[in-house]
């Protein structure tokens, strides 16, 4: 076997969390694209599964028991090298090295990539399935209800599951309804039905009062059919039907029963911090403070979004891993004293269940805490733990959770950045370390906030052109500007959330201190905004430019590791 060749396969066996991600990746592209559901297709895809995961165990036991035979005491798993000359080490390879070789290969990667594949089709089958037998779907193709031309009315109650976006006039939201009532009204209707599913609600004459997340309506309204490609609802959510309303139409009810009671809750935590907010900070600054704390952007207004647009910093406002860790952080000198109980490990999932309920399902969010999750796991367990293997495994149980997130950009921007800082940050960190000049301390602290930076610009900037058509020529300075000062605001209002919830009149002390850091963002922000000419445009940049541009930037990458591990080599024999 060719040398290149024995590198090649090696480097692979070695990252297959990437064919994992990659196998899920595809059943549910795959799946996506086609219309209906096939099936005999999905039977086939389940016994296909079955039998990949029994092929699957019975190499993995004859692995095992090979490396449990007399003479072989040493494990083919750990032993199993390429040293620097390509020469495999055959003394320590049971039976034969390269037949050994190739089922760890089937078992790491070919089988697996398979059965996630699989996975991915039944995901997408099964939520398809799911909204084929959608209650409100019936009812538009019902012929009572078909015959009235699609426009008689039913009466729907149920809770507001999201944040409601305005537009002028018209308020769109999702609706987690409970009953449907079927012509007359809700005392006297000539049919009831339980509904337990969410549909999108198009609020028309809205010049009431507002509408907020977790209230419980009575909407009166009729059906329609949503053009999915055109959707104000979210890029993730596929929903085909929508409620049509008007505000005169719309009645808030009352709800006793104990799960609604949880949600009550929430709005009331969630009120209370928003509400501290706007009371002790300016407007545009308590928009920004609900967007990086609370995950809501609507308030934020149009101008100052297009501003952060404009300088390439609107990934701010999504919530992360860094929100997560400065709230830790918080949770941990709380508790500190207490660490050996295990108190700390208890009190950061108990807020990690309540933080995501209080924002709802985000992307960013989510990847975050099941980030946070493992690590705090591999910490008590006292293992080590890989942040790549942990990127890939915290994808993969997006994906089967929602795999409709597929379709979120939100999603696929916090992975990709997240995907920059694990692979070619360290890699850029690597090569100028070999300068000695950069390594005082302050020099280090801003090359380490440009490296970040251009690490994540550098892999974001292909999604960026494909899915917004243009970017920030200024985004690295902008960056660069912001980012310091970011983050200590952003200590500033995890510090002031905490007080809030614990004693309002301290959390709006500190929030008023913060009013200064607010006016340092802002003030650059739209002096750079106003640069129109810093603006790129690409309105021809297809999914095959994007396909060939990490294609050269993984040569590139490879490339470029060599030769970090090539200097690396003549350090230490110098």
């Amino acid at each position: 076997m060719n040398c290149k060749i024995k590198k090649i396969i090696f480097l692979l066996s070695g990252e297959y969390y990437f064919f994992w991600a990659t196998g899920i990746t595809a059943g549910v592209y795959t799946a996506g694209s086609f219309d209906s559901i096939n099936i005999y297709l999905t039977i086939v895809e389940i016994i296909a599964v079955i039998l990949l995961l029994a092929g699957e165990a019975a190499i993995v036991k004859k692995i095992i028991s090979d490396n449990n035979a007399p003479g072989n005491s040493r494990g083919f798993f750990v032993e199993n090298k390429i040293d620097k000359d390509c020469r495999f080490n055959l003394e320590n390879i049971p039976l034969s090295g390269y037949e050994n070789y190739s089922r760890r290969i089937m078992v790491t990667i070919i089988i697996p990539f398979l059965i996630l594949f699989f996975v991915g089709n039944l995901i997408i089958y099964t939520h398809k399935l799911k909204e084929d037998k959608s209650i409100f779907l019936d009812i538009y193709k019902n012929e009572y209800y078909a015959g009235c031309g699609g426009s008689s009315a039913i009466i729907v109650e149920g809770r507001v599951a999201g944040h409601p976006v305005k537009n002028y006039k018209k308020i769109n939201f999702m609706l987690s309804a409970d009953k449907v009532y079927i012509s007359g009204d809700s005392d006297q209707p000539d049919r009831v039905l339980n509904a337990g599913e969410i549909v999108n609600v198009e609020l028309k004459n809205a010049t009431g009062g507002p509408i907020a997340r977790d209230d419980y309506l009575r909407i009166k309204g009729y059906l329609k059919r949503n053009n999915l490609k055109e959707s104000d609802y979210g890029s993730y959510n596929r929903k085909e039907m929508v409620l049509v309303t008007y505000y005169n139409h719309t009645l808030k009810v009352d709800n006793d029963s104990p799960w609604h009671k949880i949600f009550i809750f929430r709005s009331r935590l969630y009120n209370c911090l928003k509400n501290a907010f706007y009371r002790y900070l300016d407007y545009n600054n308590a928009c920004i403070a609900e967007s990086v704390i609370l995950g809501n952007r609507n308030n934020v207004p149009d101008y100052i979004m297009e501003s952060f647009k404009k300088c390439g910093l609107y990934h701010l406002f999504a919530i992360s891993g860094l929100h997560l860790s400065f709230f830790a952080s918080f949770i941990y000198l709380i508790f500190r004293r207490m660490e050996r109980s295990g108190i700390i490990f208890r009190a950061v999932i108990v807020f990690l269940a309540v933080y995501n309920f209080l924002v709802v399902e985000r992307a960013s969010i989510l990847r975050a805490s099941i980030t946070v999750i493992f690590v705090l796991f591999a910490r008590r367990w006292h293992r080590e733990h890989s942040h790549k293997i942990i990127l890939y495994l915290s994808y993969i149980i997006l994906i089967i959770y929602n795999p409709y997130f597929f379709y979120d950009i939100g999603f696929w921007m916090t992975y990709i950045s997240m995907a920059a800082l694990v692979f070619i940050y360290p890699l850029m960190a690597g090569i100028t370390e070999s300068i000695p000049v950069l390594k005082k301390r302050v020099i280090n602290f801003f090359l380490r906030i440009i490296l970040i930076n251009l690490s994540i610009q550098t892999v974001l900037f292909p999604v960026l052109a494909y899915f917004f058509r243009e970017i920030s020529l200024i985004s690295p300075l902008a960056n660069f500007l912001i980012l310091p000062l970011f983050y200590f605001l952003l200590s500033v209002l995890v510090a002031s959330s905490f007080a809030i919830v614990i004693w309002p009149p301290l959390g709006g002390l500190i929030l008023k201190l913060s009013q200064f850091i607010f006016k340092c963002i802002l003030s650059p922000v739209r002096v750079l905004g106003k640069f129109n000419f810093c603006i790129a445009g690409f309105d021809n940049f297809t999914v095959k430019k994007v396909i060939a541009y990490y294609a050269v930037f993984i040569i590139i990458l490879i490339i470029a590791r060599a030769a970090l591990d090539k200097i690396n080599e003549l350090k230490g024999k110098f």
